[in-house]
């Protein structure tokens, strides 16, 4: 029987649905490959490596211009959303890699 804490650190397969709630956050299809960083009762964590976040170079000056800075985020994915997850246990490249070279949440063809 599988359990959700081996997949803690793996890269799985997310099948979501109504994605289009989720597209603030960078996800744009409802298949994702996500490294899954923990869960809790709420959802899945996923590690979003290329996330955009402004930043101002003076805070207290209001005509400062915003600039952006790409940080690693964690993403909570509310359960509500999940429809399945697939688990790729002792493949190559799945077991904690770094898939994230290419970009976040690389598509796949519906």
């Amino acid at each position: 029987m599988m359990k959700i804490e081996t997949i803690v650190g793996d890269v799985v397969l997310l099948l979501l649905q109504e994605v289009e709630s989720l597209k603030e956050m960078g996800i744009q299809k409802n298949k994702i490959y996500a490294r899954i960083a923990g869960y809790d009762e709420n959802g899945i964590w996923i590690e979003h490596p290329n996330f955009q976040i402004p930043r101002m170079k003076d805070p207290t000056n209001k005509d400062t211009k915003i600039t952006t800075e790409t940080v690693t985020a964690s993403v909570l994915i509310a359960w509500p959303f999940i429809t399945s997850i697939v688990h790729f246990p002792n493949v190559e490249g799945f077991d904690f890699p770094n898939p994230f070279d290419l970009h976040f949440g690389f598509d796949i063809e519906n």
